[in-house]
């Protein structure tokens, strides 16, 4: 499998919920260059389980043992430990390597759903990192899809394509988003303040193929989230 260049896509794997025919469909594509995947400490076993080798493990090996870390490196993995004691999680490490990469797409499978809910709040808060800003990164869980749109000044605006009845949700951070305006779904605003906290943004529907979210100012997480389909 070939691996990527700079400026191109990487994958970051942590050892929360993943979607394994999700993780091994994006890592494995049938066109073009294979992706970096970086595993973070136990999310590396995770992508061995959706048969994908990570390129590269980072972590303190609190979630892998010795043996898992010989067999990856057997297997062509390059093994990074770091010391147990450190500001950043194993997950910001991957991501900091990204930027050093200088990817300009990062996918996080495993951000969410472990025991601990505040490994989750922390890889989701991941994306307001200063250095992603202007770059394509989104968490990836079950039938949703995570993003941050916008900056703390200035003008900002997504597309989306997805089914009519799919949701997509609106959160800001603080202090807030403002001159919210969105197409192509069920309940529109136009020019709309969004303040940190209330729940307004919560499980609006698409009314077609495809919705757009602009904001002036302020910077909102963006979840979209696909029905299952039987619903």
């Amino acid at each position: 499998m070939s691996r990527a260049m700079p400026g191109v896509k990487v994958i970051i794997v942590a050892d929360g919920e993943v979607d394994l025919v999700a993780l091994r469909t994006v890592a494995c594509p049938e066109d073009g260059p294979a992706p970096l995947v970086i595993g973070a400490d136990g999310g590396a076993l995770r992508a061995e389980a959706a048969d994908v080798v990570p390129d590269l493990v980072i972590g303190d090996g609190d979630s892998v043992s010795a043996e898992d870390l010989d067999r990856l490196r057997d297997l062509g993995a390059a093994i990074r430990l770091v010391a147990a004691a450190k500001d950043e999680s194993d997950t910001e490490l991957c991501v900091r390597e990204a930027l050093v990469r200088e990817a300009e797409q990062i996918v996080i499978f495993g951000a969410l759903g472990g025991p601990r809910p505040e490994h989750a709040l922390a890889n989701i808060a991941l994306l307001a990192l200063p250095g992603l800003e202007g770059r394509d990164v989104s968490i990836e869980h079950a039938r949703s899809t995570i993003r941050l749109l916008g900056r703390r000044d200035g003008a900002a605006r997504v597309e989306f394509r997805a089914s009519p009845s799919d949701y997509l949700s609106l959160q800001p951070l603080a202090p807030g988003a403002d001159g919210v305006t969105t197409q192509g779904l069920r309940y529109p605003l136009a020019g709309a303040s969004l303040p940190h906290g209330p729940s307004r943004g919560l499980s609006n529907e698409f009314i077609a193929t495809s919705a757009a979210v602009s904001v002036a100012r302020g910077r909102l997480l963006v979840t979209l989230t696909r029905r299952a389909p039987d619903r």
